[in-house]
């Protein structure tokens, strides 16, 4: 398995320790230990999604003290700073750890600043989904294998568009604090869009050797997730 794109730059012995003849295990051994970052974000991920389910959702108070709290509101204002630069970060170096620096902030620390109760039945389940699809753009766009590493023209435009994408929640946590109107100010996001996604996509042309559908799927797998994810919010997120 030389050839996994997800090595976060470790390594390890995959040789059984406990000299038990199994393939199953040796290959089990093998792929955690040369994934290392994706199973690290995988696991906090995991934790921040049980904390908001079993706790935040059935503890509105708790929910509504911690988005009342200053350190909450700042680190939403930063959005936009925390996402595109830990996903500069990971691209320009070639490190993978850092999308785990960023996490917590995507994950808003498991305290959404929405109330999930208000959601129908029938309606929170695919919620919550496309909610996490969301958060997982910024997380695989830290990945080697979908994108384009060491080269700084692309990791710039990378982490434009994913500061793009999240300076939504600044205008949110702006109008929340009665500082603008964010549908007054939504056209200054919308000119974002048009420079950010013309630049990626141009960095995207000049990184890359030759332009194939092999070559580029990989690099939209982070917008479609950030993206997909959200567009798919917008259909029910009335009732939050």
């Amino acid at each position: 398995m030389d050839s996994l794109c997800l090595h976060g730059g470790d390594t390890c012995d995959a040789g059984n320790p406990f000299d038990i003849n199994s393939t199953s295990i040796n290959s089990t051994l093998l792929l955690l230990c040369s994934y290392p970052a994706w199973v690290a974000m995988l696991i906090l991920s995991a934790s921040f999604i049980i904390f908001a389910n079993s706790v935040i959702k059935h503890n509105q108070d708790l929910r509504k003290k911690i988005n009342s709290q200053q350190w909450f509101l700042i680190q939403m204002l930063m959005h936009p700073v925390i996402v595109g630069g830990t996903v500069y970060m990971a691209n320009i170096t070639g490190n993978e750890w850092w999308g785990l620096l960023g996490l917590p902030f995507i994950f808003n620390f498991g305290a959404e600043p929405m109330d999930f109760t208000k959601l129908p039945p029938r309606v929170l389940l695919i919620f919550q989904l496309f909610a996490y699809v969301h958060h997982a753009g910024p997380l695989l766009a830290c990945l080697s294998c979908f994108s384009i590493q060491n080269n700084s023209q692309f990791a710039l435009a990378n982490s434009l568009l994913y500061a793009h994408a999240w300076s939504l929640h600044t205008l949110g946590a702006l109008d929340y604090m009665k500082v603008l109107r964010k549908q007054k100010f939504f056209w200054i996001y919308m000119v974002q869009a048009l420079f950010s996604t013309a630049f990626w996509w141009s960095s995207l042309r000049k990184g890359l050797e030759e332009v194939t559908l092999s070559a580029v799927f990989p690099l939209l797998v982070g917008p479609i997730f950030q993206y997909g994810g959200r567009w798919g919010l917008y259909e029910d997120i009335r009732y939050c």
